[in-house]
């Protein structure tokens, strides 16, 4: 009855765990207030008492502010692959989680395909233009899963059994409309962001047509990615 979401968000995860389980108490975490502060208000709109169910904490993977033994479950959506250290990510996982509870995480796998072309368009204008494309540095972070195996073998190490990890394959189909308004409100809305309202005019109207002159298979985005679960052994 008890499930944590590491890196909730805005809460899509957890509201959906919320609705899918009417008894479940959800804590959702994440280091940002202000994305939390979105999902407690759409827990709001579930009604039938799911905000009541749903408790924010602010708080970082690797350092979880919960006592040993607190939840039941541990689910994460995207969000290993951005920690500084997954195992110690997954080792704290292991600690709140009851003797018998489940963690299950879904993550990027690393792939050589090749840069997905409407991206690539989107760079080719801010180079055109003289914008750095690359405005801060990057934040410390593990990166995409290397293999499959590997998530297997992190899980092991934290101290999980029964460990199982598959990988699929995400498929999204975009257009040139959809997908620039992707880019300016969520994939590159702190670039966006930064720009003066000339420069942001500029930089959509090039981009609008960079992408018109993309096929729209183009527009199909797949990625591998890796679903991973093991459960902490009973004592």
């Amino acid at each position: 009855g008890r499930l944590l979401d590491v890196g909730a968000g805005t809460g899509t995860l957890a509201l959906a765990a919320l609705s899918r389980w009417p008894a479940v108490r959800v804590t959702a975490l994440d280091g940002s207030g202000a994305m939390l502060d979105v999902a407690g208000g759409r827990a709001a709109e579930l009604g039938e008492g799911a905000a009541a169910r749903l408790a924010l904490v602010t708080g970082l993977a690797d350092r979880l502010p919960l006592e040993e033994g607190a939840v039941d479950a541990v689910v994460s959506s995207f969000v290993m692959q951005l920690v500084p250290h997954r195992g110690r990510a997954l080792a704290e996982a292991r600690r709140i989680l009851r003797p018998g509870g489940v963690i299950a995480y879904v993550s990027w796998l690393r792939s050589d395909e090749p840069p997905f072309a409407p991206d690539e368009a989107f760079y080719d204008v801010l180079d055109e233009l003289g914008i750095p494309d690359d405005l801060e540095p990057e934040e410390a972070r593990s990166g995409d899963l290397p293999s499959i195996e590997a998530a297997a073998g992190q899980l092991r190490r934290a101290g999980f059994r029964a460990v199982v990890a598959r990988g699929e394959t995400l498929v999204h189909r975009y257009d040139p409309a959809t997908y620039l308004e992707f880019l300016e409100g969520y994939g590159e809305r702190e670039t966006f962001a930064t720009f003066d309202p000339a420069t942001r005019h500029a930089v959509r109207a090039r981009t609008r047509e960079a992408l018109a002159r993309l096929p729209l298979e183009a527009f199909v985005w797949r990625v591998p990615i890796v679903v991973a679960r093991g459960i902490r052994p009973p004592r």
